[in-house]
């Protein structure tokens, strides 16, 4: 049973923390933490390097309501779902843009994101990983835990221009809001 099917079954609300496909309450957080950080999201330019994995389809949903810039750097191959780009393209909100150039997408960013390079499931394939994102590491956001020293360097998870800690702290703010809200308070 994955969780679609038990939301549709259910009696309580239910609350996607985490699946394969996307990450909705990581992006409340980093919604929140360019909020308390920047001050807005809309008119922003987010950047994320690395694998089109479920984190680019939360921010490819969130910009389907929101407008910003979105920028999804990634190697050949690694792409997010192409319906969840055209999804997000077609609601005519933000501009999105998927491209196999890191140096050229960060460019003008206000933010750059990156998670691991391989998510939960793909262990086995590190090493392959590892060479195929060669030149995509990354600095300033992540949504932790990071493995340092490959997808994002021990000097940007620690320079004053990271807002790693902030916003990790935001992921439980924001799951609190998430659960007050279902619970009507």
């Amino acid at each position: 049973m994955d969780i679609l099917d038990l939301a549709k079954y259910a009696y309580v609300p239910v609350i996607n923390g985490l699946t394969d496909y996307n990450h909705p309450c990581q992006i409340m957080a980093d919604a929140l933490t360019m909020l308390e950080q920047i001050g807005r999201i809309e008119n922003t330019k987010v950047v994320y390097v690395g694998d089109g994995n479920n984190i680019v389809h939360s921010w490819l949903l969130l910009a389907d309501v929101l407008p910003f810039h979105f920028v999804c750097a990634c190697p050949k191959g690694f792409e997010p779902d192409a319906h969840t780009v055209e999804m997000a393209r077609g609601a005519g909100i933000s501009k999105i843009e998927i491209t196999n150039s890191p140096r050229e997408a960060v460019k003008g960013a206000d933010v750059v994101y990156t998670d691991v390079w391989a998510s939960m499931g793909q262990k086995e394939e590190v090493d392959y990983r590892k060479q195929k994102f060669q030149g995509f590491t990354a600095y300033l956001m992540h949504c932790l835990l990071a493995e340092r020293g490959v997808e994002v360097t021990d000097g940007a998870i620690e320079a004053p221009n990271s807002i790693v800690f902030p916003q990790v702290e935001n992921r439980m703010h924001a799951q609190n809001a998430i659960m007050l809200h279902v619970l009507g308070a």
